[in-house]
This record gives structure tokens, C-alpha cells and sequence, in this order.
């Protein structure tokens, strides 16, 4: 896999000015950081297949481990190149030649919204999500350490939250070691540009676990399950729905992790 990424990261903060007001009525023009939303169109040979919204850092890995949780491709080999513009609001991806058949001549009977958080992401063409069923993972115990680590490395905080109070993060260890944090403004971006640095990095999504800031809803948990990635955590709460769904398919998943305190929801033994 070739990655070609002409894009210069932007800015991810603007100063805004507005007026706040105190509890007592007093008001007074007080500037802060917010954060920018950024737009990138994705075609994979040649056919527009997803809008993206997120945050202008981490964009290839966005685009393949989004192409992952999706289930359109499970390894960097499927991938002949990846390209990004110098403006970061075009990527062209280049299958390999057991993909190119899947273009239909309804490209309009395919417009769908994906999961999302705070964001407006759109698959425009789903012809490409060949993988439509879940694996049963492999299960695999809880590592203590690492969720203490994960629970440290949360509490350093990001840079971009810690000036905007404005994003998710999240985490990924490879064979028991954080090797790549990163944040987005939504978390379902979040999880994609981790999962992405595994595929680049070839890591085999088994040895691999995520910690993420947001919830752990349906769509949080099958894309960490598409991926094949074995362990979840979370300093928040899943749904009901949700450990059910991670209980059927072997997904080891921890909520509350914080201050070295955890929720172990699946695959406990008493």
C-alpha cells in the first residue's frame, strides 16, 4: 500500500469572541478556542463513497480504518494507494483487482447515513462493504496494567481538549503498549483513525485493544468487532444492547475505567 498525503495539517482551533455572562448578570467579551470541522469527500476507484466531517488531523488513517470498520476492506493489502489532497478535502483510494467489480449503475439507490457523533458523515456508495457479517473474536484477558496505562494516558489529557473541551480521544495499545493516541470531533472518528494506524502499521488487529472517551453504544461496538479487535474500554457506559451484541461475538468490554477503577461487562469469570 502506497500513501501518497499532500495535506499540510491545518489548524484545528479558531479563537471566537463572545460574550459571557457570570451568574450574577454581569457580562463582559471574553475570547476562547473552538474547534474547526472539516469536510472531506472519499472516492475509492473513482466513485464518490463517503462525506466525511471530523477533525483536520490523522486523515489517512481516518479514511482506512473507517474503510475497515465498515467492512470494505480487513488488511493494507486490499489497498494498492491511498491519496489526499494538499487541500485534505479529496481522498482517492485504489483497490486491488477482487474489488473492482463491485460498482453497480445504481450509484443513487446506495445513499445511506453511517454511525456518527456530532458529525454529518454520509456513505454515498455501500457497493464496497463486501464484509457484511461479524466474526467471533478470539477472547483474551484483561491486562491491568494496560487499563491502568489507559487510564493514565486519559487523564494527561490531549492537547486539543485541553484548549477546547471539545473532542474525543481515543487510544490504541499493540501487544500490551500504547503506540497511538489521537482525537477527533467525533468518537466514532476517533475509533477509525486508531483502527487505521493498526492497518498501516500492520498490526494484526487481534494483539491490538482501543480506549476510547466516548460511549459504547450498537455502532461503537461493531465496528471495534469488524476490525477484530478482541478488547474495548471506555471511561464511560455501554448500552444494554451493546454488551449483549460484544457477549455474542467474544468482545471483551470494559466501561468506567477510571481512577484504576473498571466495569468488566463480558467474558468475566467470578
Amino acid at each position: 500500500m502506497k500513501i501518497n498525503n499532500q495535506y499540510e495539517e491545518a489548524e484545528a482551533i479558531y479563537p471566537v469572541t463572545g460574550l459571557y455572562i457570570d451568574p450574577d448578570g454581569n457580562a463582559v467579551e471574553k475570547s476562547e478556542m473552538l474547534l474547526s470541522e472539516h469536510r472531506m469527500d472519499v472516492y475509492i476507484n473513482d466513485v464518490l463513497t463517503m462525506k466525511l466531517v471530523c477533525t483536520p488531523k490523522d486523515l489517512p488513517g481516518l479514511v482506512l480504518g473507517r474503510m475497515v470498520s465498515e467492512g470494505m476492506i480487513h488488511s493494507s493489502e486490499e489497498v494498492e494507494y491511498l491519496y489526499i489532497c494538499e487541500h485534505g478535502t479529496r481522498a482517492r483510494v485504489q483497490l486491488g483487482s477482487e474489488h473492482c467489480g463491485l460498482v453497480n449503475d445504481n450509484l443513487s439507490a446506495e445513499v445511506m447515513d453511517t454511525p456518527t457523533c456530532c458529525t454529518d458523515n454520509k456513505t454515498i456508495y455501500s457497493g464496497f462493504a463486501v464484509e457484511k457479517e461479524l466474526q467471533h473474536l478470539e477472547p483474551v484477558e484483561v491486562s491491568l496494567e494496560l487499563m491502568y496505562a489507559f487510564d493514565e494516558a486519559f487523564h494527561q489529557d490531549m492537547p486539543l481538549h485541553e484548549a477546547t473541551w471539545s473532542t474525543h480521544s481515543c487510544f490504541l495499545a499493540y501487544k500490551g503498549k500504547i503506540v497511538y493516541s489521537c482525537e477527533d470531533i467525533g468518537r466514532h472518528n476517533a475509533l477509525d483513525k486508531a483502527i487505521g494506524y493498526a492497518l498501516m502499521h500492520d498490526y494484526d488487529f487481534h494483539e491490538c485493544a482501543v480506549f476510547t472517551t466516548g460511549r459504547l453504544p450498537i455502532d461503537m461496538i461493531t465496528k471495534v468487532i469488524r476490525a477484530g479487535i478482541p478488547l474495548v474500554a471506555s471511561k464511560k457506559t455501554p448500552t444494554a444492547e451493546a454488551v449483549k451484541l460484544a457477549q455474542e461475538y467474544g468482545l471483551t468490554m470494559i466501561g468506567r475505567a477510571k481512577n484504576h477503577k473498571m466495569m468488566q461487562y463480558t467474558l468475566y469469570q467470578r
